[in-house]
């Protein structure tokens, strides 16, 4: 189990889903599973981009560079907002799932 408020942004590695990217409207959603440094598999995020931003990133010099940076930049990001919300008991859980 992950303790999120010990974990930081250097103790995940992020694999993207090739075989499960989806268009969706004016986005590509691609699908990006996160795991954390002991090989749990902490979670799993869509990462939308605009597919006219995609396409006329192809066109250019190291595209897949500069879209591996993006990825890994919305994923520190989601990484960071877990690590700086606190414990949420089972009972709080609940009650939000129920609402």
């Amino acid at each position: 189990m992950i303790d999120w408020e010990k974990a930081g942004p250097d103790d995940f590695r992020y694999q993207m889903e090739v075989e499960s990217i989806q268009e969706s409207g004016d986005s590509i959603i691609f699908p990006v599973r996160v795991y954390h440094k002991d090989g749990d598999l902490a979670f799993l995020k869509p990462v939308p981009v605009r597919a006219d931003f995609y396409h006329a990133l192809k066109k250019t010099a190291d595209w897949q560079k500069a879209l591996s940076k993006i990825f890994e930049q919305r994923v520190k990001d989601d990484i960071i907002a877990r690590t700086k919300t606190g414990p949420i008991s089972i009972e709080d859980k609940l009650a939000w799932i129920n609402q």
